[in-house]
């Protein structure tokens, strides 16, 4: 299965080009202040469209928004707000439905689910493996009492110890493409603050201190192994245990004694977990010393140039008492301190130029496409006006028809004849419905409906009824 099997072909294209930080930025405050989980919509078809637009205008005069080009746009806010809703409605990650009148706005759950993916993806810190193999090890004790049941969580803790054992691999090249990273700033302050902020706080797993401790969870991966064994391999507990993965929700591509034997390789690949470690303690400690020669070099070149500068400068005053000139640019020309010198004011920045919005160029195929669709909404006009027509063109003054007899000729004509069958129906419920209806009360024509009969037109098979014309 492909990634975008299940999400959106264009769902990234918001967060690319000059404003991608912004676009994520903006995604992250709708989805707090509308689309989280404790977030209550106002509608149960979502949020109205304009209190949607009003919180984008909110972030667009907090952050501002680039403009992408070489022009600059004089657009105003509440239309540039509107624009980048419809973005986000044509790439996926929104969805609008039209209720009558009124819009509403609602995220896609399978787009919500993966927004929070990537969003505790942005927000993860280190990793505390303690804390993951406990996890395991206590769902292998339920799993061992209930196979059956506990399934789902055979399941899902096979998935976490393959997560934990790739995190761990990552590690190691996290701190590479770090160090690789970090050897490039100029600024020796810099080097220092990322050091210890990224390499010492963020890449470092928190418990790898007393990963080798013998209090430590991780001692139980032996023990791990010894529960998955016994619930997979022993004859009632393995039976049982693939009842379940048959039971589980879903489609599956593979049986399920495929998808047990893939899990319990999950699990095995924790008695690698040494060699994991020991390939962590070389690359973090040869990291290590390498920030801190490179910090050491850092720190002294600094000093030999401060060295450097003050040999120049005794020797220009030596050279300057034995009587010798200096011949060379080494000194400025100019005085030390002068007015010229000082700091002039800061200039007002120039007022940008204002623009107007070009207005764009319909093709030929988009122009096609509008008339079809006008048509296609004229055609399935369903006003009051447009059933009037159909009666008055179709039906003689003082004459009635029945439904079978209605003449169809056209998309129009069909359409007029399922309304008419629809106020009819209506009519039999309740009849207050269409005589208060002020939109009806000009009609020149009833509607009856034909009790235990039914009509056979060329086009459908209905409900008979009776349409009398008045005048």
């Amino acid at each position: 299965m492909n990634l975008f099997d299940r999400l959106p072909s264009s769902l990234f294209n918001p967060l690319t080009g000059q404003n991608n930080r912004r676009a994520w930025d903006l995604l992250t405050q709708l989805s707090e202040r509308f689309f989280g989980p404790d977030c209550v919509p106002d509608f149960p078809e979502g949020y109205l469209h304009e209190r949607i637009t009003k919180e984008i205008e909110r972030f667009l005069l907090d952050r501002g928004w680039e403009v992408e080009g070489e022009e600059e746009s004089s657009t105003p806010v509440n239309v540039q707000a509107n624009q980048l809703l419809s973005r986000f409605v044509e790439t996926g990650w929104f969805i609008e439905d039209r209720v009558g009148a009124r819009v509403f706005v609602n995220m896609r759950p399978v787009v919500a689910r993966f927004f929070e993916l990537l969003e505790s993806f942005t927000m993860e810190g280190p990793q505390l493996v303690g804390g993951n193999i406990q996890l395991i090890h206590n769902q292998l004790k339920h799993v061992v009492t209930d196979p059956k049941g506990q399934a789902a969580g055979f399941q899902s803790a096979a998935l976490l110890c393959s997560r934990l054992i790739n995190a761990l691999n990552a590690t190691t090249l996290r701190v590479r493409d770090l160090i690789h990273d970090l050897t490039q700033e100029e600024a020796t302050p810099i080097f220092v603050k990322r050091f210890f902020a990224e390499h010492i706080e963020e890449i470092y797993v928190r418990d790898f201190r007393q990963m080798r401790t013998e209090n430590h969870p991780l001692m139980l991966r032996f023990e791990i192994i010894e529960l998955v064994d016994q619930a997979a391999h022993s004859k009632p507990s393995r039976s049982l245990l693939l009842d379940g993965y048959r039971e589980l929700p879903g489609d599956r591509q593979t049986t399920a004694e495929d998808a047990l034997a893939r899990d319990i390789a999950r699990f095995h690949r924790l008695l690698d977990v040494e060699k994991f470690l020991e390939r962590m303690d070389r690359v973090i400690d040869s990291a290590t010393q390498r920030a801190l020669a490179y910090l050491g070099y850092r720190l002294k070149a600094s000093e030999r140039m401060e060295s450097v500068l003050k040999n120049a400068v005794s020797s220009i005053c030596r050279a300057a008492d034995v009587g010798i000139p200096i011949e060379s640019s080494l000194l400025s020309p100019s005085a030390v301190i002068a007015d010229y010198r000082l700091r002039m004011p800061n200039l007002p920045p120039a007022k940008p130029v204002r623009r107007s919005m070009k207005k764009r160029e319909m093709t030929p195929r988009e122009r096609a496409e509008l008339i079809l669709r006008k048509a296609m909404i004229r055609h399935r006009d369903t006003t009051p006006a447009a059933i009037h027509r159909y009666v008055e063109s179709r039906i003689p003054v003082g004459s009635q028809l029945d439904a079978s007899s209605l003449p169809i000729e056209s998309v129009e004509d069909a359409v007029a004849v399922l309304v008419l069958m629809r106020m009819a129906s209506i009519l039999r419920a309740n009849p207050r419905a269409i005589r208060e209806n002020p939109l009806f009360r000009g009609l020149k024509f009833d509607v009856q409906m034909k009790e235990g009969t039914r009509a056979e037109t060329p086009l459908f098979e209905m409900a008979d009824f009776i349409v009398i014309r008045r005048s």
